[in-house]
């Protein structure tokens, strides 16, 4: 029988019960989560928090021709952005044209002077720092006729929106400027350069509240899969269905606090994929063999520190 199925088996268990005096739901637990994490190893379960780097090249890019009748009356755009240029940079990460009108929707690292909605400029003064993770949300709706623009969970623009609604037919470019309705690659002088994660759009208007949750949960939580039933263009399409142009490359992000993909990046995931954990248990539990019968007490302690 292998130490993995000896973890789970109730009768290794009660073997090992009378060998040490530990609480029997503690034991439980340390074994539950052993194999948890065996069982992440094997099974590949466990899928790190991606962010996706563009090159600093205007040949670095993802295009993509949707159905936009969806958001023809709503829309929401939603990423984590890291830009790596400076805040004079014109950076466009998103555009959207349609015939006719460009700037339909516009999105740049450098979101003062170049966050546009409906071809309307959302006019603010936010300074955004190069190499550092931000969260930005775009968003509007026909019934509100407002556009909001959101910067690290904050309103920090508001314009109103008329009666205009979003233009079909168009073009979406993610990770550069794009100037054109069509699947024309022809971009502006000004590379994006940086990297974008959880880049969601979705059907409607987000509320403040949502947003506000949304930056506040994290790169790493799973606030977004809440708003799985209003998604228009997923982050999961967008990192594995979509064509890459250029030098796209996928970035590991290790997430702090108590977070399984600090395990998955950890020495200590490598020791359970390997079995070095598992084989030094096995180890451990031959040593206490001697010690059956025996309490726990300060002799067993000093002798257990000593020598093992």
């Amino acid at each position: 029988m292998s130490i993995c199925h000896m973890i789970v088996s109730r009768s290794f268990y009660r073997q090992l019960k009378p060998l040490i005096f530990i609480p029997a739901e503690m034991m439980m637990m340390i074994f539950s989560l052993l194999f948890l994490s065996f069982s992440v190893g094997r099974t590949s379960a466990l899928t790190p928090t991606v962010a996706l780097s563009f090159g600093n090249d205007l040949q670095s890019y993802m295009m993509l021709q949707m159905d936009m009748t969806p958001v023809k009356e709503a829309i929401s755009v939603c990423s984590w952005v890291n830009k790596k240029t400076s805040d004079g940079h014109h950076d466009a990460w998103f555009t959207y044209n349609a015939p006719s009108r460009t700037y339909e929707i516009l999105i740049a690292g450098r979101i003062r002077g170049w966050a546009y909605m409906l071809k309307n400029h959302q006019e603010n003064s936010q300074g955004v720092p190069s190499n550092e993770w931000h969260h930005v949300c775009l968003t509007w709706g026909f019934e509100t006729k407002k556009i909001i623009l959101y910067f690290d969970g904050n309103a920090i623009a508001e314009e109103a929106s008329g009666d205009t609604k979003l233009t079909v037919g168009g073009t979406m470019a993610i990770g550069q400027y794009h100037q054109h309705a069509d699947m024309r690659a022809i971009f502006h002088k000004h590379a994006f350069g940086g990297e974008l994660l959880k880049m969601n759009i979705y059907k409607r208007q987000l509320t403040a509240t949502e947003v506000s949750e949304m930056f506040h949960s994290g790169m790493c939580s799973n606030y977004e899969d809440s708003l799985v039933a209003d998604v228009f263009l997923s982050w999961e399409t967008i990192l594995y269905a979509t064509e890459r142009h250029g030098t796209i490359t996928d970035v590991p992000i290790t997430c702090p606090g108590n977070h399984w993909n600090v395990l998955y990046f950890s020495d200590f995931y490598n020791k359970i994929v390997n079995e070095e954990v598992l084989k030094k248990m096995e180890d451990q539990f031959e040593v206490l063999e001697e010690f059956v019968g025996h309490r726990i007490d300060e002799n067993l302690i000093k002798h257990l520190k000593e020598h093992h």
